[in-house]
């Protein structure tokens, strides 16, 4: 979906940023950095902006499958209420050794479509350049008719689209070629 580059006007609560299958090689501190160099209002004082990593890694652990089976509401809440633990702080290292590594997604609630962006267009190049280069992450944010999906529905719908979306855009510069 196009969002319009201009509404300011933040959605669901925040702020927070779900950080799913990015590479762990970037940290949280580098993380938060790149969100408060694109999001100055979102990360004013006294707000603080809370990451949630989610990743193969800690996927089976109970807790972890029942906020991804929850509604994506929920699971913001869920997120943004509590305080960060082992789950959802530092990745774990030594995720399976896949050909090629999953989408990431960077999922934003609680942010502006500008600052979400800018953010995105921080973030994005640090990404692909730790996955080798071998994928680029996909950015979406809350919207009220995803609110009541399942947050692991949600996250796939993300991942699909943006490999349909990175397909089309290979086959094109093919056709080109």
């Amino acid at each position: 979906v196009k969002l319009d580059k201009d509404d300011n006007k933040a959605f669901g609560p925040g702020p927070l940023v779900i950080l799913y299958q990015v590479p762990p090689g970037i940290d949280n501190e580098e993380i938060l950095d790149m969100i408060e160099d694109g999001a100055p209002r979102a990360t004013q004082p006294p707000q603080k902006v809370q990451l949630a990593r989610l990743d193969n890694s800690n996927l089976p652990h109970p807790d972890i499958t029942a906020l991804m089976d929850s509604t994506l509401e929920s699971a913001l809440e869920t997120l943004v209420t509590s305080p960060p633990d082992a789950l959802t702080s530092e990745p774990l290292i030594g995720s399976a050794n896949l050909l090629k590594p999953p989408t990431p997604v960077l999922f934003f609630s609680g942010f502006s479509n500008p600052e979400m962006m800018a953010v995105y267009n921080i973030m994005g190049p640090e990404i692909y350049q730790e996955s080798g280069g071998q994928v680029t992450p996909a950015c979406a944010k809350a919207v009220p008719n995803a609110m009541s999906k399942p947050l692991r529905q949600v996250l796939d719908e993300i991942c699909g689209d943006h490999e349909d979306a990175m397909r089309m855009v290979q086959e094109e510069d093919d056709d080109d070629s």
